[in-house]
């Protein structure tokens, strides 16, 4: 028994030197792995620090190789402009030639950029329409000036007044002025400036066309109601207008239809209702009218002429009121619109007929004393709106019936915006 316990422990002892010894193997094997790892990983970082090296010897060898190049070719420029310096130096001949040569080049490239703007100045002066001008008989690069149409239509005949029903005294006056007008410039004096003021659809604008286009000189159409979208550049603008006005070689009429838009009172009121862009607009307008002209005449259009500025006012040499249409007028005018869209045949052809209680003279009497009020404009609106029914009614045939519908509509609309205006003006 002693014999196999004494075995045993031999084995167990035997055992455990094998696992101590397989252990120890194991740990030596770890530490010889790890050193080696630290070896290679030591030995890269020494091969990349190398080649680190390397390259930067390589980059600054580079670099002082171009340094060098770079300075001799500075040297050599430097050189050879010292060399050329001393040359034109030395010679009187050659100095003179650098230096004329070098004048004319700047003066070349400057005289050519004034010669550019200048031309391009000219050209917008004499050529192009200004934005402000709606309608212009003078000659300009638009399509509408092109047509020979436009020849044509500036150039019809006929008196002043023939298509214009005003009162005697007023229209008497006009000829008067206008006739004066048209002379200005065979009698050797200025232009006078003209105003014309009174209630909408009196004959204003009608007058001031007439006038443009058949007066023999240039015109130009604008409104008043354009020049304040213009913000800032409004100044700009209006005188860019006044500049090619005054390059008309005949002489321009400038109408400004609906004035107070832009030329109505408020510098230095309490209110301060006036901005600054608009006093600016108005100073530059008063000081193109401040002195007399013999290239262009303002005729001015509006509706209230005590809201214009005191110093526009100053400007105006005639002023023209134009008043509701009397009966005598109204009967006239009334005579001319129905033989023009009654009486004529359309432009298509077509043709109203008539009963002869309307075409008797006192249909025509008898409408004009129950239009006592109206404008010249609502008589012509009242005129078409029976062409209208007509048309409307699917017949060809102006009736007495049908004409009375008609008018008895308008007066009684017209007393409906009377006594709304009446209410307005007592809430205010």
């Amino acid at each position: 028994m002693r014999q196999e316990e004494t075995r045993k422990k031999n084995n167990l002892s035997l055992e455990e030197e094998k696992r101590q010894t397989m252990g120890e193997q194991a740990k030596l094997d770890q530490e010889t792995a790890i050193a080696r790892a630290r070896a290679e990983a030591q030995g890269r970082i020494e091969q990349e620090r190398e080649n680190v090296e390397v390259r930067l010897r390589e980059m600054r060898a580079k670099a002082s190789e171009e340094r060098r190049t770079h300075l001799e070719s500075i040297s050599a420029v430097f050189s050879g402009l010292g060399e050329g310096g001393r040359t034109l130096l030395e010679d009187r001949t050659k100095m003179a030639t650098l230096v004329g040569g070098l004048t004319i080049l700047a003066l070349g490239v400057y005289s050519s950029r004034a010669a550019t703007r200048v031309a391009g100045n000219l050209l917008e002066k004499r050529l192009m329409r200004p934005p402000l001008v709606r309608e212009t008989s003078r000659f300009t690069w638009n399509r509408e000036n092109l047509s020979p149409m436009r020849w044509f239509k500036s150039r019809k005949q006929g008196a002043l007044l023939d298509s214009i029903v005003l009162e005697d005294e007023l229209s008497e006056r006009l000829t008067w002025t206008t006739n004066s007008l048209v002379n200005a410039r065979v009698n050797g004096t200025p232009f006078r400036h003209l105003l014309l003021h009174g209630p909408p659809g009196t004959g204003k604008t009608l007058f001031a066309r007439t006038l443009a286009r058949q007066s023999g000189l240039d015109y130009a159409i604008m409104s008043g109601g354009d020049v304040g979208p213009l913000g800032k550049d409004a100044v700009q603008e209006l005188n860019k207008l006044f500049a090619w006005a005054n390059g008309s070689k005949k002489g321009m009429i400038l109408f400004i239809d609906e004035a107070e838009a832009f030329l109505r009172t408020g510098r230095g009121s309490e209110t301060g209702a006036m901005s600054e862009q608009a006093r600016n607009v108005l100073s530059a307008f008063l000081h193109h009218t401040g002195t007399e002209s013999d290239k262009f005449v303002v005729v001015l259009a509006t509706n209230i002429k005590d809201i214009l500025d005191r110093a526009v006012i100053d400007r105006i040499d005639d002023s023209f009121q134009f008043p509701m249409p009397s009966l005598p007028e109204r009967e006239r005018m009334l005579n001319m619109f129905m033989q023009e869209h009654i009486f004529k045949e359309t432009k298509r052809g077509k043709v109203i007929q008539v009963d002869d209680e309307v075409s008797d003279p006192a249909f025509v009497k008898a409408v004009a004393q129950r239009t006592n009020g109206f404008s010249g404009r609502q008589l012509a609106k009242l005129v078409i709106a029976y062409q209208a029914a007509v048309f409307g009614s699917g017949t060809t045939r102006l009736t007495t019936g049908l004409a009375e519908a008609v008018l008895s509509y308008k007066l009684h609309n017209r007393e409906e915006e009377a006594a709304k205006a009446a209410r307005t003006a007592d809430y205010e």
